[in-house]
Formats: structure tokens, sequence, C-alpha cells
């Protein structure tokens, strides 16, 4: 009989997954909180670099990659500047040798497309998980509803505050995640008549304790994010707004930074603080429940691989499986050999991630002229060296790769 898979959470990892164990020929439910509409939306755009993009070459034949490039916009010439608009880093595609590095998209275009790879019923909207127990043979799960389901093994996609993460410490709630220091707005703009450089699909300018990207999404629309340092739990309404509040922390940069700003409308700014979390290690669960994505390793939103890392686990989880199916094997063991191989690469990524947010949220004046110095002064081919290992993963359905992974 088939593996069948439980997984909590309809997220980009959790939809990658499911597609997945389909592909490889398994059972799986997916349920998420959320209704339909809720799942299939989401603030401003994300990257889908070409490490990720990978992954989607090989599932459902190719055609999830294929609706990707359509639909959203390649990742091409791009760099750091600084916010007088001086280039400080370019990143162009060959420096791995590539004719682009991925796409950008919409997130809920993203959503969309990976919701509609699946086969009708697969996905269980407002579904509250609370609960699972395991017997010798399989894992009962349990959501708030009432409902119940029955599987070989559970999957937490559930994101930065996963309650299956808390359940697997016994815990009603999990843990509080770390705070960076820093919120973020985001949303998306038309392009129209905005003095953009055609010469760049992404640029992120960096002030002083303070940051802004836009990068491009297809239809001419680009999404955008900003960063500024505050204390947590902060809003914009003594600024009266998120737009008159980033018009003020924005103000001293160059075009078209002001420009982009003065075009978003209030409704379509989304402000949030950013956390992440120290990574587990190499063991993220126990028995059989296993975590992925941003419920096992949240990254802050620095290096544009915190979905790709979601999108990693999920083809090497059904990988591992998928040879319990063809050659028989413990599921737990599997499980922790699934954790302890990703965990070095995971965690390589959260500690980037956190280096690079640290030098855009530089606040000190003699700190910022230190960083743009060095990375304008820095060749090329060395700042290269910082990202050139993300690309270097080229995921495989092969058993022979599972069992050395």
């Amino acid at each position: 009989m088939a593996l069948k898979a439980i997984i909590i959470g309809g997220g980009i990892g959790g939809l990658t997954c499911a597609r997945a164990f389909l592909d490889a020929g398994m059972q799986v439910e997916l349920y998420e909180k959320r209704d339909l509409d809720s799942m299939l939306s989401g603030p401003g755009g994300i990257f889908i670099q070409r490490n990720a993009m990978r992954v989607y070459e090989l599932l459902w034949q190719g055609k999830i990659q294929k609706q990707l490039y359509q639909q959203g916009a390649k990742i091409l010439s791009g760099g750091f500047f600084s916010k007088q608009a001086k280039p400080l880093y370019i990143n162009a595609p060959e420096f791995v040798k590539l004719e682009d590095l991925g796409i950008c998209i919409l997130r809920p275009e993203l959503q969309r497309i990976l919701y509609n790879a699946l086969p009708e019923g697969t996905v269980r909207n407002k579904a509250a998980f609370t609960d699972f127990s395991e017997t010798s043979d399989g894992i009962r799960v349990s959501f708030a509803d009432g409902r119940e389901a029955w599987g070989d093994v559970l999957i937490g996609a559930d994101g930065l505050y996963s309650q299956v993460r808390a359940r697997l410490n016994g815990n009603e709630k999990i843990a509080a995640p770390v705070y960076s220091g820093m919120c973020c707005w985001r949303g998306w703009f038309s392009q129209n008549n905005l003095p953009l450089d055609q010469r760049y699909s992404w640029g992120e300018f960096w002030g002083r304790g303070n940051r802004f990207g836009y990068f491009d999404v297809g239809s001419g629309r680009f999404a955008f994010y900003g960063f500024s340092n505050t204390p947590a739990g902060g809003n914009d309404r003594t600024m009266g707004g998120a737009k008159k509040a980033m018009q003020a922390i924005f103000s001293s940069y160059a075009q078209p930074i002001p420009a982009i700003i003065e075009t978003l409308s209030e409704e379509g700014i989304y402000r949030d603080d950013i956390f992440d979390r120290e990574p587990l290690g190499m063991q993220w669960g126990r028995g059989r429940v296993t975590l992925i994505g941003d419920a096992a390793h949240p990254v802050q939103p620095n290096l544009g691989q915190g979905g790709c890392m979601a999108i990693e686990d999920a083809f090497e989880l059904v990988k591992l499986l998928r040879i319990r199916a063809e050659k028989g094997g413990d599921i737990p063991a599997l499980l922790r050999q699934f954790e302890a191989s990703r965990s070095k690469r995971v965690a390589q990524v959260f500690t980037v991630s956190r280096q690079v947010g640290g030098l855009g949220q530089t606040d000190s004046a003699f700190g910022c002229f230190l960083r743009d110095s060095i990375y304008w002064l820095t060749p090329t081919w060395l700042g290269d060296l910082q990202f050139k290992w993300l690309f270097d993963y080229q995921p495989q359905w092969g058993l022979e790769d599972g069992e050395k992974s």
C-alpha cells in the first residue's frame, strides 16, 4: 500500500511537498487553517531562485516551472546600491554561467500556480491542526473542528508559528521567535512612467538603519520592500499611515525611491516585524513527524532564499521517503536522515542572511561609510563568492542520490 502523508500548512513548502508526493506515487492530504481565498493571498513578491526552480523543473512534468517563467519576471542583473544610487555590488546571472537566476513573482500568483497543480480535494481548508498521536504503524492527526486524519507521516509546513513544532515539544503554543530589530513594509506597484534603471531587474538601496528594494515581477509590475530599525510591535498611526511613514524615512534617498513611494496607495502597503529562530541542528522532529520550511528554520528575508529552502526541503523529504516505497525502510530513520542532510545548508543560509541584514541595517554614520566603501572596493568576482554556493543545489529523483544525502 502506498505511503500516505499528512501535511499541515498551505504555503509554498506545503503545496510543493504535496505535488512532490503525488509525483512520487504516494498519497497526500494537505490541511490549512485559513480559507482558500486567504491561503491564495499574500503581500508583495518573492524570489524563486534557480536552485529552487530546478525542483519545479522536475515536478509535474515541468509545468510549474513553465508557468512561473510565463507569469513572473526573470531575475537578471541587479545589486546593492548606496542611498544616493551609487552601485556597490552588481550581480549578474553570468556569475554562475546561467541566462537568469530564476524568477520573481507576486505571492498570490505563486500560490495559485502551486494550488492549481494539485488535484481537487488534495487541500482541505478551514482545518486548524491541534494535535497528533503516533502508533506503531501510523499517525493520527486532530483538528479543532473535530476532524481526524490518518497517515504514515506528518509534515509540519505551517510556518514561523508552527503548531506542529509546538506539539512536538508538548506545548500548546510555540515559543516566541527572535526579533530581528527591524520592521518591513511591502507591496507592489506599476512601473508606468517611474524612472527605473532599465539595466537592472532588481535593486536594494542601503541607508542608515534602513534600506529599500524593488524587483520586477512581470507584466509591468514591481514588488517593493522597505526595512527600518525599530522596536517590535510598532505601527504607523502616529506618522499618519504607512505611506507617510515611508516617505519620512526614505525622503533622503535618490530616485527612483521617492517616486515609487509616491505612487503607492495606503491600502496597498503591508507592514510587519521580522523574526527568525535559531537553527534546530540536525534533528527537527521525532518519530513519524518532521518539519519543513519556516516551521523548521525561519530566516530573515535578506537573501531571497526563505521560500527556496522550503522548496528544497519538500523535494528532498519526498525523495527519501520514496526509498521506503520502493526499497522498504524505517520511516522515522528516513525522516532523521532528511533532517540531518538539510541542516548544514539551511544553517548557512540562516547565518549569511543575518550577516547581510546586519550590514544593510547598519545605523552608525561610520559603519555605513565603511560598509559602502568595502562593497564598492571589493572586486565583483570576490563579492560573488558570498552567494555563488546558493546555486550549487542540483536536485535529482535518483534513489542513489537520496541514499547518499
